[in-house]
């Protein structure tokens, strides 16, 4: 599988409702995988000055990211092929965005 990262500007990002949001993407991604479509969120990175959401997500091709993205209803506005260099891990504190 090849990793991707999605671009989504999203302007009045909510972050308190973002969590739902990527809960669907990770319910989305299993629901893929179940079908045959092996697809990963590894993680999701927050910008909210700057009206920002990046997900990386592992899978087969670029499709099934749009799929993946298409299946949560999260906007994206670019997706581009991405190499990880070292062990990707996306925590925060208390378990949920900064506010």
């Amino acid at each position: 599988m090849d990793t991707f990262l999605v671009e989504r500007y999203w302007p009045d990002v909510d972050l308190e409702a973002l969590p739902e949001a990527l809960q669907r993407l990770d319910d989305a991604a299993r629901a893929m995988t179940d079908e045959g479509t092996p697809v990963g969120h590894l993680g999701t990175i927050v910008m909210p000055i700057d009206e920002v959401v990046f997900s990386l997500i592992t899978a087969a091709d670029e499709a099934a990211v749009r799929e993946v993205n298409a299946r949560a209803r999260l906007p994206f506005d670019r997706i581009a092929s991405a190499i990880t260099l070292g062990p990707v891990s996306v925590a925060h504190p208390a378990g949920g965005p900064p506010t």
